[in-house]
């Protein structure tokens, strides 16, 4: 039994030193408010370095299709050759005094012959470049309200989390403060029963009561340390988060404006310009296109070898102006421009059920608002009530005419009405925050 017991033991040891060591190893930073968070979020999290390195991408696409409308080039190539063996051709020979119907072999050209080349050329007409340049500034458009989606996610997903701490923080205060009644309540039972007007049974009760008290904080210290880490992750781990901020200070009923967020409706009406836009090009691609070509030749030829002093330079150059047309036939084109339609329509009743959904979001947003802070009056109420039963009953136990079991329910109901109270301020809390956040992209 002890051989399996000893690598447990090694496992607590080393935990035990390991991971103090890492906690020490992390700054600790402090936050007045989740607004804070967010700033310090923009700077560290990956997903803003992320929504940079994509926009870059699409300026690098916008400028990319402006110069493509001219789409300039200068192919330069150069050769030397050695013609070891000089190509033959067969010449009338009555050119050279031969008879007629035959033929002289005769081969034309020097040995070493070295041709540098350059082809200076560059669109004049092509309407479909000229269309993509729409089309990358829709992209543009739809890569920052990406990235302003992503930035919305992410501000939500640090919202739920910064009040879920704030809430669990405020729940451990009131267990501490109750903890202190269930040791008081002990201490009565104990007080009464050393006066031999208490049973042995009552005690244990008072002490079960404790226990579960001391149970709850102690799970709860757990889910809270949970929170922190899955804070912290927002940050990439370099920091510990401290939140300054207390769940208290929402007991106020401040108006907020009404929700109004329509990204992914945006979102979808760009997708849709971008699809109209796809169209356009590939029926423009079917259009004839017109380019400017020159060319710069220059040759050096010699029998003798490649610059030879007695070499000669030869050169040639061209202008001109080269149009090119494929006939609309390319199946490719046909099916790529009717697919593109189909995608569309598919997208509008997409946003047609979007914006719906969208609407009714916004609503639920305000009516969970409204109702957080009806039921934060509500449990408020019910607390004093909760409060001052307790308080009498408290009294009446003291003068030995209640039972301990009504005491300790008493006081469990008083916890639950608080905490009930707790929960309403973090949702007050939570909801202000996600319309603020919803309302600002």
């Amino acid at each position: 039994m002890l051989s399996h017991t000893k690598p447990y033991k090694f496992l607590l040891i080393f935990f035990s030193i390991i991971l103090p060591l890492k906690l020490v190893a992390q700054e600790v930073k402090q936050f007045a408010s989740v607004q804070e968070i967010f700033t310090y979020a923009k700077q560290n999290n990956l997903i803003f370095k992320t929504n940079l390195l994509q926009s870059q991408l699409a300026d690098l696409t916008a400028k990319a299709a402006i110069g493509n409308v001219f789409n300039p080039k200068i192919p330069v190539s150069y050769q030397a050759i050695d013609n070891t063996k000089m190509q033959v051709s067969f010449l009338p020979a009555e050119i050279f005094g031969g008879p007629s119907g035959s033929f002289k072999e005769v081969q034309f050209g020097q040995q070493y012959n070295a041709t540098l080349s350059i082809q200076p050329q560059f669109e004049i007409l092509n309407v479909a470049a000229w269309q993509q340049i729409k089309s990358a500034k829709i992209n543009q458009a739809l890569t920052e309200n990406n990235n302003k989606l992503n930035e919305q996610k992410l501000f939500e997903n640090i919202n739920a989390v910064y009040y879920n701490i704030l809430s669990l923080q405020a729940q451990a205060e009131v267990l501490q403060e109750n903890l202190k009644i269930a040791t008081d309540i002990k201490t009565i039972v104990q007080n009464r029963l050393q006066e031999g007007i208490a049973r042995k049974q009552e005690l244990n009760e008072a002490k079960v009561n404790e226990i579960n008290i001391q149970d709850k904080i102690a799970q709860l210290q757990y889910v809270l340390q949970q929170q922190q880490l899955a804070l912290s992750v927002f940050f990439e781990n370099k920091l510990s988060p401290k939140l300054l901020e207390s769940i208290w200070n929402y007991n106020m009923d401040t108006e907020v404006p009404e929700a109004n967020n329509n990204l992914q409706v945006k979102n979808l009406d760009l997708q849709a310009d971008l699809l109209q836009q796809d169209i356009k090009v590939s029926k423009y691609q079917n259009l004839p296109t017109a380019s400017f070509i020159s060319m710069l030749n220059y040759q050096n030829v010699s029998n003798n070898f490649f610059y030879h002093s007695d070499s000669r330079n030869v050169s040639n150059n061209y202008i001109g102006l080269k149009l090119n047309w494929d006939l609309p036939t390319t199946v490719s084109k046909l099916v790529n421009t009717e697919n593109k339609k189909l995608q569309l329509q598919v997208l509008q009743n997409t946003k047609t059920q979007t914006q719906l959904e969208n609407e009714a979001k916004n609503k639920q947003l305000d009516i969970d608002y409204q109702k957080a802070n009806s039921q934060l009056k509500n449990y408020q109420k019910i607390f004093a009530l909760k409060e001052d039963t307790y308080t009498k009953m408290r009294n009446q136990y003291q003068e030995n005419i209640l039972a301990l079991d009504k005491l300790l329910i008493a006081q469990n109901d008083m916890l639950v009405s608080k905490l009930n109270i707790i929960t309403a301020l973090s949702n007050i809390g939570f909801t202000k925050n996600k319309i603020i956040i919803n309302n600002q992209f």
